[in-house]
């Protein structure tokens, strides 16, 4: 069962911030990640890749979970939005996670939305993530099928 989430404030950047109880402020960003995908136009929709992040040490908050898949139930409100998340790999712990954010994924249990795990080397580095895609989205397969040329792109890369 989902907590209940914390309040979001659209920010004029275009970002999102929430204050946790313990004093924590948390960020979510959206980008352009049309490009991952071949630079494919969806009519109606938006290709993001999200990111979020706190500005101190994070103790646990379940209302923190809550707040982040609120806020993409939110953006998936619009079955034509794609959602891309690569798991920060700077100090080593995108494989942890990619496990939080897998549990969460799990907690949501949406059947609407398809969850598409991908991973690659770059430069000794392991780069993990996903694609969110709504069962419904009318670009399913040419999304899908463009992201797998991107991804074959990167996956052949060698440093």
């Amino acid at each position: 069962m989902l907590e209940f989430p914390y309040p979001i404030i659209e920010q004029p950047d275009g970002t999102f911030s929430f204050t946790s109880d313990y004093a924590v402020n948390y960020n979510i960003a959206l980008f352009d990640a049309s490009f991952h995908f071949n630079h494919l136009e969806i009519p109606n929709g938006a290709i993001v890749e999200f990111s979020f992040g706190a500005d101190k040490e994070l103790p646990v908050d379940a209302r923190v979970p809550s707040t982040i898949l609120y806020f993409l139930s939110n953006f998936f409100e619009n079955q034509q939005n794609v959602l891309i998340y690569v798991c920060e790999s700077i100090d080593k712990k995108q494989f942890a996670r990619k496990r939080v954010f897998d549990k969460w994924f799990i907690k949501f249990r949406t059947t609407d939305l398809e969850k598409y795990d991908f991973s690659f080397s770059l430069d000794d580095v392991v780069i993990l993530g996903a694609v969110l895609i709504h069962r419904n989205n009318t670009e399913r397969e040419n999304l899908l099928n463009a992201f797998l040329e991107s991804y074959q792109m990167y996956s052949d890369y060698k440093s």
